[in-house]
């Protein structure tokens, strides 16, 4: 009989691979969709977080005794609680990782201007994997994710956008946020000819829809039946699992910029075949910065500490 201790422990990035078998993520790819779902990588990434980090830590949910699981009944399990084994580092090594992921994170800019080279589909589906590792309200991952490379699609994505934008800053949005955002977009569109070249120059462009709530198919007594989730804390769960994407893109070495489609919503959900309980939140472009990229020049380029953080210190 296999106990939990004979179980071998389990490495961080299984927690990755398990979270995103809940999200949807769809490939639009010369115009045909797909779902994709991965599971399982975990030795190899602990293989490779020993080879490559020499701060490295592992950790991850134990294995469930073999009597315990039931690969083709998740509900069985939703109750059962493992042990969560976490590989202690010392103080050392531990400023020395959060010191490296500030100063990875301090050189992140939003790029409106992008190169149209090519990006390989496993290192969007690697992204989308991490940002669908965020938390969310009663672990309901209310989250899908669309990454479209098709150029047609994105045509008629950026002209819906644009048709929309114009209206947004002729009389939906306050003149204080038309003249705030005025430097950052000059250089692109002005309030009469908005334009957004980068929705299609990027040569993938991220979709992000949040789930007000779910949708299950059932079979009760041979009928099919269709049933309600309640979803909770869906903007915040979305909002999080969105900023661990954009971090992700620059820990990838590309970069994205957050786009707001206001008004253009729907007309994106239809038109990439979402179904109505999901609404669309963010477009990411996602790509290598154009070669002669700009960005505002900020000095200095994020508030200050004593801003940002007030200390309640014993």
């Amino acid at each position: 009989m296999i106990t939990t201790r004979d179980v071998s422990l389990v490495a961080t990035t299984a927690l990755v691979t398990a979270a995103a078998t809940a999200a949807t993520l769809l490939l639009l790819w010369t115009g045909t969709t797909t779902t994709r779902r991965e599971d399982g990588a975990f030795r190899q990434a602990k293989n490779e977080n020993d080879n490559d980090d020499v701060d490295g830590f592992r950790s991850g949910q134990e294995t469930p005794p073999n009597d315990t699981q039931d690969d083709n009944n998740n509900d069985s399990n939703q109750n059962l609680h493992v042990r969560y084994h976490h590989e202690r580092l010392s103080l050392a090594p531990i400023r020395r990782r959060a010191k490296r992921f500030l100063t990875l994170l301090q050189q992140r800019r939003s790029l409106r201007f992008f190169s149209n080279d090519p990006i390989p589909r496993d290192i969007i589906e690697t992204l989308v994997q991490t940002a669908a590792t965020a938390p969310s309200g009663a672990h309901k991952q209310p989250w899908s994710f669309v990454a479209v490379s098709h150029p047609d699609l994105k045509r008629q994505i950026r002209r819906l956008v644009e048709e929309q934008e114009t209206i947004n800053y002729q009389s939906r949005m306050k003149q204080s946020w038309v003249a705030d955002v005025e430097t950052m977009v000059a250089q692109v569109h002005d309030t009469e000819h908005v334009q957004k070249p980068y929705l299609t120059e990027a040569p993938w462009l991220l979709v992000v829809l949040k789930q007000p709530y779910g949708i299950a198919h059932t079979d009760e007594n041979g009928q099919q039946e269709t049933k309600r989730i309640n979803h909770y804390y869906v903007p915040e769960s979305v909002g999080i699992a969105c900023g661990m994407l954009i971090a992700a893109i620059h820990n990838a070495n590309l970069v994205t910029l957050t786009s707001t489609p206001m008004g253009a919503e729907q007309g994106i959900r239809k038109l990439l075949g979402r179904p109505d309980h999901e609404k669309v939140m963010l477009l990411l472009p996602v790509g290598f910065p154009a070669h002669d990229a700009t960005v505002p020049y900020r000095n200095p380029e994020r508030k200050p500490l004593d801003e940002v953080l007030v200390c309640k210190c014993s």
